[in-house]
């Protein structure tokens, strides 16, 4: 048996792919049906389906994150207002949501409109494709988020439908729901263009756009969106990444039904990101001119006064002389004068920022120090960093609560970096004053040989000094004003627009019409081969020659196909049917078997009832008898008696008679119509047939009946239930096993496979009963079929009644 199993494995092993495509093309009906099912549901869906479009632009972005020499790093510090970029935090502002609330706001999305067709409703964005225009009381509770229907009439008027139930109303105002309000309403009423339509809901205008040609469209409709919800679309639909590592381009990309609107989003959210920037540069220039004009006013007014004391004092002294004025001492104390004025000019610059820091939290007019000749990493890194966190802050502020994590963490951050700026920028000043103090001291020193002149020299040394130094001030400064000037009007964006939006294909994304079309033909042949596949592997039916070559090694004597002939006994009532051939072939077949014996004798059996072992063995007698030998037909199925049926023959006496000595052979042998055929019937159901069967009188019975007959063939009991079969069989020179096509399940082999291993009956061969070409898979090659009816045989319920 462990024989037999390794063996079908290895035949299971191995792939017939010839095998496998009949099988599938045996049901070529239901792939074609199948795909072209598929296909439909395909042109449906590419049909009605609303297209999706991508848009894209490509934006140049500076990035000083690469901190190697090159030509950008040694223009910088021509560049005062231009600040240090880093990729990531560029596209993080792109997708932020303050960027995104200016471009819904430039291009009001806060309103959208729709066309309704038979089908589809499309998105209506260009001013020239809107039949009206909405005005919305921004004063007023608005309904957000439900379509308003409108339908357009005759005489500039139109009918207004709108329902909801539960919603709460938007105040446009805060920017939020009032849920105090929660309320279901159903409208539908005619207005005219123009006429304020005002509810307890909402409040709003719909203008007449003469600039729209009407059509015979008449359904549109609109929704209003409540901000917050309508910047988490935009940011969550835009897409914003590098085109590659090396480079400082970066993509925008964004889908929708609507290439219109997302063109115009796009173009809109580049030329605000790169005005944005461009304003923060030239606010930063014009906050360093209002300082340095500040400055100037009050050294202007040092620098006249000090100018009046020393025309006065020339005036009052016009043979003053000065004899050191070309002396060493004169030019050095002027040289130090130089460096002090632009020391106490820093001075106060960092004065300013340390009380613009500590009173205020913004930096819209923080000075860049880089204005004011000021080159100090630490101090600017300091205030970039800030500058980022105060804007990160905003956008928070905007989108989340103030309990967001997210925000008490950035608060945490500005707190901290404020601090260290502050602690920063008061230790500066400290260093600074010491500088200060420093230069102060070196000018006594020189001042020393001043005090050896005549006191009116000596004044005029002083006011001399002042003079000279208020000038330096009031130079350096205006020269630091023009500078800030020039770099003002030279001002350009840092960023700037490669590739204006457009669409990247004229062909929409979605649906993929070739697409949908080539997986609608993999789902028509995939769904009905997957059927089959699982039908079969769930089916242990006989449906093939290779389901009984892989279950078991027993040779196929014959085949005898399906008829629907309303008798059993078809070899005698159409013998020149195609059925009655295959009987014969088999005939034919037999007397190769056991070829040493004149004499044999021949036992029918299968492995349950309905199997039509009964209808092959009346039909295999039958078709003996007609060649001229003599044969005698035995029921020796003692529970499920059928044969007398078919032959009109009296079943009450029969084996079970004479296997219990009531009767004699001679007595329980019947004529048949057929001639050269006799009939020995069950007769009587025994309570015990198993035993009566397995008897020596059964093996008597077939010594006497050889004496005479050429041919006994033995209607046998289903040997997959019970076991009189199988005492039957070792009587039998020939043992035929009956399996039905699309019936007889690969598991009861078994038994049968061990019975042909151990060899425990003679010439096992297997008959394949009831073939249908029909439903076969693919064919028993070679071996030929007839026509077979029989009903359902019922065995295994008999047999528990017994």
């Amino acid at each position: 048996m462990a024989e037999t199993q390794e063996k079908i494995t290895e035949k299971e092993e191995t792939i017939d792919v010839k095998a496998i495509v009949l099988k599938y093309a045996h049901y070529w009906y239901y792939f074609l049906i199948s795909i072209f099912f598929f296909l439909f549901i395909s042109f449906l869906y590419n049909r009605y389906s609303k297209p999706i479009y991508s848009v894209s632009t490509t934006l140049l972005v500076r990035d000083d994150s690469n901190s190697q020499l090159g030509a950008e790093n040694l223009l910088e510090g021509l560049e005062l207002f231009s600040g240090k970029t880093n990729l990531n935090n560029e596209i993080a502002i792109l997708k932020s949501y303050s960027i995104t609330k200016q471009v819904v706001v430039n291009l009001n999305l806060g309103i959208s409109y729709f066309k309704h067709g038979n089908i589809q409703t499309s998105t209506l964005f260009e001013e020239s494709h809107l039949p009206f225009l909405v005005e919305v009381d921004s004063t007023h509770l608005q309904l957000c988020s439900k379509n308003f229907f409108v339908t357009l009439l005759e005489d500039n008027q139109f009918e207004l439908r709108v329902d909801f139930d539960n919603q709460f109303i938007y105040d446009i105002r805060t920017g939020k729901f009032n849920k105090n309000i929660d309320d279901g309403v159903s409208i539908k009423k005619m207005y005219r263009f123009g006429e304020t339509i005002n509810t307890s809901y909402f409040s709003l205008v719909i203008n007449k756009n003469n600039n729209y040609v009407f059509t015979e469209d008449k359904d549109f409709s609109f929704v209003l969106h409540d901000i917050n919800t309508l910047l988490d679309v935009c940011v969550r639909n835009t897409t914003v990444n590098p085109i590659n590592k090396e480079a400082s381009v970066l993509k925008l990309n964004i889908k929708g039904n609507s290439p219109a609107k997302n063109v115009a989003y796009l173009n809109s959210l580049t030329d605000t990101y790169i005005s944005n920037g461009l304003n923060k540069k030239n606010r930063m220039a014009s906050n360093t001119i209002t300082f340095i004009e500040q400055q100037l006013i009050d050294v202007s007014d040092s620098l006249i006064l000090i100018e009046a004391k020393l025309e006065k004092f020339k005036s009052e002294n016009p043979n003053l002389a000065v004899a050191y004025k070309e002396s060493g001492a004169f030019y050095q104390i002027q040289q130090l004068y130089n460096d002090l004025s632009i020391i106490e000019t820093h001075h106060k610059y960092y004065e300013s920022l340390l009380k613009y820091v500590v009173e205020n939290e913004d930096n819209k007019k923080i000075v860049a120090p880089s204005s004011m000749g000021i080159n100090d990493p630490l101090l600017t890194n300091l205030i970039s960093r800030l500058s980022e966190l105060y804007a990160e802050r905003q956008e928070l502020q905007l989108t989340t609560q103030k309990r967001n994590p997210r925000l008490i963490s950035v608060e945490a951050q500005i707190s901290h970096l404020k601090s260290t700026l502050i602690e920063s920028i008061k230790n500066i000043i400290a260093s600074n004053q010491i500088n200060k103090n420093e230069f102060k001291d070196r000018i006594n020193n020189f001042e020393s040989e001043i005090k050896t002149l005549p006191k009116s020299e000596r004044d005029y040394v002083y006011l001399q000094r002042k003079f000279i130094l208020s000038e330096n001030i009031y130079k350096y400064l205006l020269e630091k004003k023009e500078e800030a000037k020039i770099a003002k009007a030279g001002n350009v964006a840092d960023h700037e627009v490669i590739d204006f939006a457009r669409l990247d294909s004229k062909t929409p994304i979605s649906p993929k019409k070739n697409l949908a079309y080539f997986i609608a033909i993999l789902l028509g042949l995939g769904i009905p081969m997957s059927v089959i596949f699982l039908r079969d592997f769930f089916n242990d039916t006989i449906r093939s020659k290779s389901d009984l070559t892989n279950s078991t090694r027993i040779p196929i004597l014959g085949l005898i196909g399906h008829s629907d002939k309303p008798t059993n006994l078809v070899v005698l009532n159409s013998p020149k049917s195609v059925m009655s051939e295959s009987f014969r072939a088999i005939r034919t077949n037999i007397q190769y078997l056991a070829i040493e014996k004149e004499k044999k004798v021949i036992a029918v059996s299968s492995s349950v009832g309905g199997e039509g072992k009964t209808f092959c063995t009346m039909n295999l007698a039958t078709v003996f008898a007609l060649s001229g030998n003599k044969t005698i037909l035995i029921g020796a199925d003692l529970r499920k008696p059928k044969i007398h049926e078919d032959f009109s023959i009296d079943e009450k006496i029969g084996l079970s008679n004479y296997l219990i000595n009531k009767s004699s052979v001679k007595q329980i042998i019947q004529k048949s119509e057929i001639d050269n055929m006799d009939i020995i019937t069950s007769g009587p159901t025994p309570p015990n047939p198993a035993e009566l069967l397995d008897s020596s009188k059964m093996g008597e019975l077939i010594t006497h009946l050889q004496k005479e007959y050429a041919y006994i063939i033995i209607d046998t009991p289903p040997i997959g239930l019970v076991t009189d079969g199988v005492s039957l069989m070792k009587y039998a020179d020939i043992n035929l096993y009956i399996v039905r096509h699309m019936y007889s399940n690969k598991r009861m082999l078994s038994f049968v496979n061990e019975l042909f291993e151990n060899k425990r009956v003679a010439n096992l061969n297997l008959i394949v009963n009831d073939f249908n070409q029909n439903q076969s898979i693919y064919g028993y090659g070679g071996y030929g079929y007839g026509g077979y009816g029989y009903g359902g045989y019922g065995y295994y319920e008999q047999e528990e009644k017994v």
